[in-house]
């Protein structure tokens, strides 16, 4: 007989993809994440009509048009 499944918690964190109406929301200086991961982390930096500017905590820059942030995400509180 095959050992029982694991039990997950009853709480888990639900990982979403980031919208563009939310992208549209970002703020100079807010953090965020990429795939929801505690190393790969940057600060907005700029944000115009079509997208975010983000400068990546590893010191490289990257523009997101706001339709194209499906695998940025806002950090978990305890990632920060």
């Amino acid at each position: 007989m095959p050992p029982p499944a694991p039990q997950l918690s009853a709480v888990t964190w639900q990982v979403s993809t980031m919208t563009p109406t939310q992208s549209k929301r970002l703020k100079i200086g807010q953090r965020v994440a990429w795939h929801d991961s505690a190393d790969d982390q940057g600060t907005v930096s700029a944000s115009d009509w079509s997208g975010v500017r983000i400068e990546w905590d590893n010191g490289k820059n990257q523009f997101f048009h706001h339709n194209n942030m499906g695998e940025v995400e806002l950090p978990r509180p305890n990632l920060g």
